[in-house]
C-alpha cells in the first residue's frame, strides 16, 4: 500500500511537471502568435504606421498589448537555451516594445519607425537561441 502511494504521487508529480512544461510552451507559441504571425500585434502597428495619417489610438491599444505580450514572454521559461541569455533577450525586446510603445503615445512617427525596426531586427538571435 505504501509503495503504491508513493508510486501514485510520484507519477502525478511527473505528470503535473509535464503538463507545467508544456503550458510554457504553448504560452511562448501565444505570445509569439498573438504578437508577430500575420494579423497579429507587430504587422498591424507596422501597417498603421505607413499610413498617411496614423490612427493613433488604435496603435496605442495595439502598442500597450504588445509591451503586455513581451512582459509576459519574459517569464516565460524559454524551450531551448540558458536562461541569462533568454533574460537579456526578452528584456531586449520588452524594451524595445516600450520604447515603441513610448513614441505612439507621443504620437513620434519617427521614434515609432524606429522602434518598430528595432524589434524587426531582433527576432533570428533569440528564435536561433532559444527556439525548438
Amino acid at each position: 500500500m505504501k509503495f503504491t502511494t508513493s508510486f501514485s504521487i510520484a507519477t502525478l508529480a511527473t505528470l503535473s511537471l509535464g503538463a507545467f512544461l508544456f503550458a510554457q510552451a504553448v504560452d511562448i507559441k501565444e505570445i509569439m502568435t498573438k504578437a508577430n504571425k500575420a494579423g497579429g500585434l507587430f504587422p498591424q502597428i507596422q501597417k498603421g504606421l505607413k499610413a498617411p495619417a496614423p490612427n493613433w489610438a488604435n496603435l496605442k491599444n495595439d502598442s500597450d498589448e504588445l509591451v503586455s505580450l513581451a512582459t509576459m514572454l519574459g517569464k516565460s521559461k524559454p524551450p531551448k537555451g540558458d536562461a541569462a541569455s533568454w533574460a537579456t533577450m526578452s528584456k531586449g525586446y520588452l524594451d524595445e516594445a516600450t520604447a515603441l510603445k513610448t513614441a505612439i503615445a507621443a504620437m513620434n512617427k519617427a521614434g515609432a519607425d524606429a522602434a518598430i525596426g528595432k524589434l524587426a531586427t531582433s527576432c533570428n538571435g533569440c528564435h536561433k537561441a532559444h527556439k525548438n
